[in-house]
């Protein structure tokens, strides 16, 4: 191991960063709100544009593209120089682009910062992820890396029916302002715990002026890390193969009205906001056991989903058990992956949501001809087998490597 390798700190003695943890859940708070409240205000922004949902639904393309590009970007800086300037950067492009979103006057300009916000997440994200690598002891990683897989949901239980609400009441730029404040407290946050720090200032890895291309590549091959790619791939594409049409199957099969669908749908947000508790079991149980296991109910969960929406409250349920599980499994790869090594572990979390930004586009794009053409009971035994493989893909990963084992350069 180099000998300007910084390891994660153990647990004696060791006190949480509580202002950068509670910046990390607001920022992706901010992050899913922005990138989630673009589908119920879609009408009010091509009113306001002179445009078709259509076009203004590219708008999302936009994002996703931006997302990608913005992943390996920034991860360079984040693994040599400092997590915090990384994330520093990720929010000042998001306030950019969110202030340029709520000034535009037209669509060009609103896809422009649309884009900017896209590389703001691309950014951010992963780099919230490796913080906690880097920060967090590896016994405790769980239950705060479960808080920040977390917030997620909770842009989908609160940011987005808030957004809409305020959209609908006073004018959509307003949905985007309120997420500029947000956006601010976290840059202050972020601030407020450099004071006193140097760490900018420093150079974390003299040995890490590589081709950016060759050093993806190694951080791609280094122990274990490409079998928990594959499994994140895996997991993505058959969670969101389900997902994208689970509203429309409702809707379709459900008699409980279409304003309904999004109540149901909460069930599932519920379960997903889970993961800050259920992490903490993992930790104690084991990383790598507790994904085995996760990947091994998802798979079920998938295939049974549709024979048990005649029962409802035990479909009901089941949303909410999904919701619990996709999320736990969304922690335990994040943190396994986040402890495979400290000198290319932004680059690693990089790639992580590179992999999982691809399998949601794929996951909607080749699951939706077989959803038409076959029904979702088909839908859920492709991506149940799809989980399958993911399942078989963890065990081989829990042998390759030992669950507790310490960070490695």
């Amino acid at each position: 191991m180099a000998s300007n390798e910084i390891n994660p700190p153990n647990n004696k003695n060791f006190k949480f960063p509580i202002l950068m943890i509670t910046a990390l859940v607001l920022g992706i708070f901010a992050a899913g709100s922005e990138e989630l409240v673009i589908s119920p205000l879609l009408l009010d922004l091509a009113d306001s544009f002179n445009s078709t949902v259509d076009i203004v639904g590219l708008s999302v393309s936009i994002y996703g593209i931006a997302v990608i590009i913005g992943a390996p970007l920034f991860a360079p800086i984040s693994d040599k120089i400092s997590y915090r300037l990384s994330l520093l950067i990720g929010i000042l492009l998001f306030l950019v682009g969110t202030i340029v979103c709520t000034l535009a006057g037209n669509i060009e300009w609103f896809f422009l910062g649309r884009a900017i916000s896209g590389l703001a997440a691309g950014t951010f994200i992963p780099t919230a992820y490796a913080f906690v690598g880097e920060q967090i002891p590896y016994e405790s990683r769980g239950k705060v890396m479960g808080a920040i897989v977390s917030s997620w949901s909770l842009s989908l239980i609160l940011g987005v029916p808030l957004g809409s609400f305020i959209g609908g009441i006073f004018h959509w730029r307003w949905s985007f302002a309120i997420l500029i404040l947000l956006g601010i407290t976290v840059a202050m946050l972020i601030l407020m715990d450099l004071k006193g720090k140097h760490e900018i200032n420093k150079i974390k890895y003299k040995d890490t002026e590589e081709p950016l291309v060759r050093s993806f590549i190694k951080a791609l091959f280094k122990p274990n890390v490409f079998l928990i790619i594959v499994v994140t791939f895996c997991n993505m594409l058959g969670f969101y193969g389900m997902y994208t049409y689970l509203g429309s199957y409702i809707r379709s099969t459900l008699p409980l009205g279409d304003s309904i669908t999004g109540v149901v749908l909460i069930f599932y947000g519920i379960g997903f906001a889970t993961s800050y508790f259920s992490g903490k079991y993992a930790d104690k149980i084991g990383k790598s056991r507790s994904l085995i296991f996760t990947m091994a109910l998802l798979t079920i969960i998938l295939w049974i989903i549709p024979h048990l929406s005649n029962f409802y409250w035990l479909f009901f349920f089941l949303l909410f058990l999904w919701g619990g599980m996709q999320s736990l499994t969304v922690t335990m790869l994040s943190t396994i992956l986040s402890n495979c090594s400290n000198k290319y572990r932004g680059r690693i979390l990089a790639i992580y949501s590179l992999t999982s930004n691809l399998a949601v586009t794929l996951g909607s794009a080749l699951m939706g001809p077989i959803y038409v053409n076959f029904g979702y009971k088909i839908v859920s035994i492709v991506c149940a087998a799809i989980s399958f493989l993911g399942f078989l893909i963890s065990i081989k990963a829990y042998y390759n490597q030992p669950d507790k084992q310490q960070s490695i350069e």
